[in-house]
């Protein structure tokens, strides 16, 4: 069994002002609530169409900026971390080894 040490740093974000989100995040996010509402209140309001197709938008929407905002994979993105992983594969700076591997008897060697 591998052990991993992990500091506060890694699992509580030091930007974090409102349940976990920092400035950047709620900053985005009030936008894309923003362009939501103005969404809604054009599309059924002003040209009367269909709820179901505007709400369909809202719901895009939403996501890009939920996307652009709030998910975090490997401190990037997830738009970012997308584009990263459609160029070329991940590279770790640790060497992971398989299960099938003699991990254990490498490390009572050392």
């Amino acid at each position: 069994m591998r052990k991993v040490k992990i500091t506060k740093q890694q699992t509580v974000n030091p930007k974090a002002v409102f349940m976990g989100l920092s400035i950047h995040q709620m900053v985005v996010m009030g936008i894309g609530i923003a362009l939501a509402l103005a969404i809604v209140g054009l599309f059924i309001f002003v040209w009367g169409l269909d709820v179901n197709l505007t709400m369909g938008l809202v719901f895009i929407v939403l996501l890009i900026f939920v996307g652009l905002a709030i998910v975090r994979i490997n401190g990037m993105n997830l738009f970012k971390w997308i584009h990263a992983m459609m160029q070329s594969p991940i590279y770790r700076p640790y060497e992971s080894k398989g299960a099938l591997d003699t991990y254990a008897k490498e490390e009572k060697e050392q």
